[in-house]
């Protein structure tokens, strides 16, 4: 598509009108990168995107590290680990018999689907438990392996359990895969447990050399004691971003292929004017500042502090659209209540109820929420819309669009500084060297063949001059005659010019 695009238009500007995922966009700009296209392309997008997602790595990464930071801020994985560690620690008397006799009994070729295996010792209680559970787990994200690691290095539970099942992956250990890729994520994981950790890919042994990569993170319990990691095995499949197979799309490159942009999207939030207007339905807060409190739990997580809900990779332009559905429930729940319907008759609607319900909803509901001004046409929800450009690696504001359809500039509008012709092609210069090659030859020849043609005809006319005079007429009505003489002429041209 992109070497279509140079092709056709050479010393011209190109516009691409661009719809689908974050994801095939990030690969269409390093294609266009690849195919060595003139930077300056006009990129037009709607719709709401990740914040600047043009200079992130894709969004399945993000949402990886999502996953494991609310997986080991939840209860059931701090409970998961203390009732396995306890049976890890009860099975046999040392740590060497307990390791080769979990590695005899689990790691089978029934792999992931061992459920749990006969025995008094409470391990086997613990797997029956807690196995399924992280089993769906793995298949529901697309995981190759879930891993739990005691602070020693042994890995007490896995979901697959492959030959690195009850094993030790502490560096100064002597496991057999402790320099391995998941050893990496083992180590970073206990050196800086608050964070999670990526390792990337390349051979790993117990998956029969397959290319396997990790991420990892550390597993405090609910007084904040560090007392394990969590890690998981991505699968060979895993599709991993652009910028991390092609050389030439570094997300700088990406960026800069990027500049000048332009998207159209819903505002997002009340006009300029009505920002720091108090809100009807939370009366201590304006647009302004409810947005920030977002944007800080978003940071932070809620109550703040709280890791396991806070979001890293936030959609800032819908963010509001939640909080006024919210607004929006509460204030038709209280228009019913003042109808004289008890909280019960709302709970479970009858027929004349939810009719009102929703012809309230409607119609009627109408007041100025975090993200702007919220009265709906039948199911359509009429806003303004923005449009925006990226200017220096920045989306910036240029524009407004009102309901009625016009756009009002903001400042200068969008600015054409960016954007680029595909270079066209130098005009063809004149190729003298034909002129040596081929002209100079002929040339050549052409004086050759009438030199030669000149000398045979005077040396005809000086051989017989008297019957040429007196047979003239006759030559001239015998075609016969005529044709030998040609050839006679011919004969004699042919031997001038060999001579």
């Amino acid at each position: 598509m992109m070497s279509e695009i140079k092709e056709s238009t050479k010393g011209k500007h190109r516009v691409v009108f661009f719809i689908g995922t974050e994801t095939f966009f990030r690969k269409v700009l390093c294609a266009s990168i690849t195919e060595g296209l003139e930077k300056g392309i006009i990129w037009l997008t709607e719709g709401t995107w990740r914040h600047e997602w043009w200079s992130k790595t894709d969004q399945v990464t993000p949402r990886h590290r999502q996953w494991l930071v609310e997986d080991v801020s939840h209860k059931q994985l701090k409970d998961a680990f203390a009732e396995i560690k306890q049976a890890w620690d009860s099975f046999k008397p040392t740590v060497a018999d307990t390791r080769s006799a979990l590695q005899q009994l689990y790691a089978t070729e029934e792999k992931d689907a061992l459920i749990s295996v006969d025995g008094p010792e409470s391990y086997h209680d613990a797997h029956r438990k807690w196995h399924p559970i992280y089993r769906k787990t793995l298949y529901d994200r697309g995981y190759y392996d879930i891993f739990i690691f005691d602070t020693n290095g042994d890995m007490i539970y896995s979901v697959y359990k492959e030959s690195d099942y009850a094993t030790n992956f502490k560096a100064s250990g002597n496991g057999p895969w402790k320099d391995s890729g998941l050893g990496n994520a083992f180590e970073a994981a206990m050196a800086s447990p608050d964070e999670v950790h990526y390792i990337d890919w390349k051979p790993y042994g117990p998956s029969g050399d397959a290319p396997a990569a990790f991420f990892a993170t550390g597993l405090r319990d609910k007084d904040g004691v560090l007392i394990g990691v969590y890690s998981i095995q991505l699968p060979p499949e895993f599709e991993r971003s652009i910028e991390e197979l092609e050389p030439q799309c570094k997300l700088e490159s990406i960026a800069e292929a990027f500049e000048g942009a332009v998207n159209v999207a819903g505002l997002g939030r009340p006009t300029d004017e009505n920002l720091e207007k108090p809100l009807a339905c939370f009366k201590s807060h304006s647009a302004k500042s409810l947005s920030r409190l977002i944007d800080n739990h978003f940071a932070t997580g809620y109550p703040e502090g709280n890791l396991a809900n806070r979001v890293m990779d936030p959609y800032y332009d819908i963010k509001a659209h939640a909080v006024d559905a919210t607004c929006a429930l509460a204030f038709t729940v209280q228009h019913m209540l003042s109808q004289g319907r008890t909280i019960e008759q709302i709970q479970r609607l009858d027929e004349s109820s939810y009719n009102e319900f929703n012809r309230y909803l409607r119609n009627e509901l109408d007041f100025q929420g975090v993200s702007g001004r919220v009265k709906f046409s039948e199911n359509n929800r009429p806003n303004l819309l923005t449009v925006k450009q990226v200017l220096r690696g920045k989306e910036v504001e240029v524009g407004l669009v009102f309901l009625n359809g016009t756009l009002s500039w903001i400042g200068n509008g969008t600015i054409d500084s960016a954007w680029a012709l595909e270079p066209a092609d130098p005009p063809e210069r004149f190729k003298y060297w034909l002129v040596f090659q081929i002209g100079l030859p002929t040339l050549l020849l052409c004086c050759t063949f009438c030199v030669g043609a000149h000398m045979a005809l005077k040396r005809g006319k000086s051989r017989n001059p008297g019957a040429h005079k007196s047979k003239a007429s006759a030559f001239e009505d015998s075609p016969k005659n005529n044709q030998v003489s040609n050839n006679a002429a011919t004969e004699a041209v042919v031997m001038d010019v060999a001579v």
